[in-house]
């Protein structure tokens, strides 16, 4: 089944279209049996869980606002961190694989780690962020693509992968950046996308909307996290290079919007597509939806601070 998006003539996404109404929201009545939960944090935050260990990506919480993006100094912001991990019952985490050093990636990252014990895992930039926020050492690693690590039952490997075109604030931190700082200060760095291997499926998380040509060959998941920030810029040739190289080569049936949301709005509030000055959804989903028809895989949108089961699949056999 396929998730049908209704757009109007304008190509401007409509208010009835809502990610959480019936034929997108995610259902958890077509989960059969157990799986490993994920609970969705908006941007590109999730965390996957079999129970005993919990993977978090990026642990992005605090969303600071549009104005102060532009006018203000960035610093997390407990009380919204705090939030978001009681809501979603988290307590504690394994690892936090961060994508990239940009804020709505990595700002919070070393905060998570404090709070939930966990190891960050990400480039000399985003270790340099949680440096700032006086994480421990021991709760670093730089991440080393190709390497996999192990978490419990997960087995996980990074790719290095491309942000989206003509990304922001390209370069890299070379020092502790101390909050709070102006959103020019949270540089790039090197970008990575993660798969994560279990006997109960395989999950591959592409956070930003690129592709690397068969970065992913030979790569096997059943569902696949798929960035779509700045998606509905690109061109439809763009966009169908991009599903190809993630989606269909990796064999997977169950796709994930992630980083489709306005990252700039709390999560106390429902989640919502990005603004038009930033994107334009609607045109994503709609090929998109052209896609998974003709490749015969379910589109389905998460929902915020709610855990879910993933289908169960054939997960690795390491």
């Amino acid at each position: 089944m396929v998730a049908i998006i209704s757009v109007g003539c304008s190509g401007v996404l409509r208010p009835d279209v809502d990610p959480s109404a019936p034929g997108l929201a995610y259902r958890q009545d077509e989960v059969a049996g157990p799986g490993l939960s994920v609970v969705f944090f908006g941007t590109s935050t999730v965390l996957i869980s079999d129970g005993k260990n919990a993977i978090m990506t990026d642990g992005f919480l605090s969303r600071p606002s549009w104005l102060q993006l532009i006018f203000a100094r960035l610093q997390s912001n407990h009380d919204e961190i705090d939030f978001a991990l009681r809501q979603a019952k988290v307590e504690k985490v394994d690892a936090i694989l961060v994508a990239h050093s940009h804020h709505d990636h990595a700002m919070d990252s070393g905060l998570v780690a404090q709070k939930t014990g966990a190891i960050v895992y990400g480039s000399a930039s985003t270790l340099n962020i949680a440096r700032g926020q006086k994480t421990p050492e021991t709760q670093l690693r730089l991440i080393k693509t190709g390497q996999p690590l192990l978490a419990g039952g997960f087995k996980i490997t990074a790719f290095e992968t491309p942000h989206s075109p003509e990304p922001i604030n390209v370069g890299d931190i070379d020092h502790p950046l101390d909050g709070p700082a102006r959103l020019s200060a949270y540089k790039l760095g090197a970008n990575f996308s993660f798969l994560l291997e279990h006997r109960l499926g395989n999950v591959l998380i592409v956070p930003s909307a690129n592709y690397k040509p068969h970065a992913f060959d030979g790569v096997h998941a059943q569902v696949v996290m798929l960035g779509m920030g700045l998606l509905g810029k690109q061109s439809a040739e763009f966009t169908e290079r991009y599903w190809d190289e993630v989606v269909r080569k990796t064999g997977a049936k169950l796709v994930l919007p992630v980083h489709w949301d306005d990252f700039a709005r709390s999560l106390r509030e429902p989640l919502v597509p990005l603004p038009r000055f930033m994107d334009n959804m609607a045109v994503a989903l709609e090929r998109l939806e052209a896609l998974a028809k003709r490749d015969g895989v379910t589109i389905r949108f998460l929902p915020a601070l709610q855990a879910v089961t993933l289908p169960v699949g054939n997960g690795s056999k390491d």
